[in-house]
């Protein structure tokens, strides 16, 4: 493949998928630090007040579905810390609603739609663009194309000479848009290895999830508080290790997940238990999981490196934020450049017509 072809590859990619690329770096930024940036940006909404007696799960799902009209609680997240809240998310005939609860006392916090929750809703958007599964189709092309992006841009850059390092190098000397160039080029080549890494496993992340499609939950009539816990007790005693991190209920079952640290940071077991007998429970051990995303997430999010895992994702997500402003300013740089020397062409060449 020549140079040429690589160029116009690189070039037409990245203009036509740079809205999305920009969003998709800037909810990834976002995500990496969700417990803290949510609190960060609402903290009245994501802090306990510690003002009053612990509440239990099921006390939390009964003051969720009082405080949204005709919302049925879909899944509930145990606080990831002392000060934090439960969050629940909720099903109503025309949208899907959210609300903190104060494990201390059972205050709502806040509660409304995805707007009213701005990590939530970055959420949704980095996966499936807020739009189910259409979005979802969205993003695996916008996968697909970065890593078209990493790959054709360190093709067109790679130098046929060593040392390869002097071809990196910005001469500051020169028009303001060559080093713009200059900065892509070397940008781009620098985190392309993030940036390839990043895509790759988003990539299997969506793939599966894509394939199996939504799993929507049949309505509940009613909240039963005791039996849902009776079900996190049970949950519980099936597996005494471990922090209770989330909860899903349906009509008839209620799928409590423990964290699994022994296998890593993502990783969960699983309990479901029977809303109409609690005493029937099936327990799938993280071990015996084979869910992609029970190992590519971690990866995905950095945290086998910890918090300079993170660092450097946010570092590579910056730069495609940057690549993909200063991708179309470049294009639209040359256009420019090219019709001022239409312009400027005499007038006997203007007539001119290519034979």
């Amino acid at each position: 493949m020549n140079r040429a072809l690589l160029l116009r590859i690189h070039r037409y990619v990245g203009l036509a998928l740079a809205p999305l690329l920009l969003v998709q770096a800037a909810t990834g930024a976002l995500l990496l630090w969700r417990s803290d940036a949510a609190r960060a940006i609402d903290p009245a909404a994501w802090t306990s007040r510690h003002a009053g007696a612990t509440i239990s799960a099921g006390d939390a799902v009964r003051r969720a579905e009082r405080a949204v009209a005709h919302g049925r609680v879909t899944r509930l997240f145990w606080p990831a810390d002392r000060d934090g809240t439960f969050l629940v998310q909720l099903a109503t005939p025309d949208r899907t609603a959210y609300a903190t609860i104060d494990p201390a006392g059972g205050a709502v916090l806040r509660r409304g739609g995805i707007a009213a929750f701005p990590v939530e809703l970055a959420l949704a958007l980095h996966f499936r663009l807020a739009t189910g599964r259409i979005g979802m189709a969205v993003v695996l092309l916008d996968a697909l194309a970065l890593l078209a992006l990493a790959g054709s841009g360190i093709a067109f850059w790679w130098p046929r000479r060593a040392p390869r390092w002097r071809q990196l190098t910005v001469r500051w000397n020169v028009a303001g848009r060559l080093v713009l160039r200059q900065l892509h080029r070397t940008a781009g080549v620098l985190i392309s290895i993030v940036i390839g890494f990043s895509a790759l496993t988003g990539l299997l992340l969506i793939v599966p999830e894509l394939i199996d499609g939504p799993s929507t939950p049949a309505m509940r009539a009613s909240v039963d508080t005791a039996a849902i816990d009776c079900a996190v007790t049970a949950a519980r005693a099936a597996i005494p290790s471990g922090a209770l991190r989330d909860m899903r209920i349906d009509a008839t079952r209620v799928i409590v997940n423990v964290t699994a640290p022994e296998r890593n940071t993502r990783a969960v077991h699983r309990v479901t238990i029977d809303l109409a007998r609690p005493d029937r429970r099936v327990v799938l051990r993280a071990a015996d999981q084979s869910a992609w995303w029970i190992t590519i997430l971690p990866l995905h999010a950095g945290d086998p490196l910890g918090t300079a895992g993170r660092l450097v994702l946010m570092l590579g997500a910056a730069m495609l934020a940057a690549l993909a402003v200063s991708g179309p300013v470049m294009w639209w740089q040359l256009a420019a450049l090219r019709r001022r020397a239409a312009t400027n062409r005499p007038p006997s060449l203007q007539r001119q017509q290519p034979a």
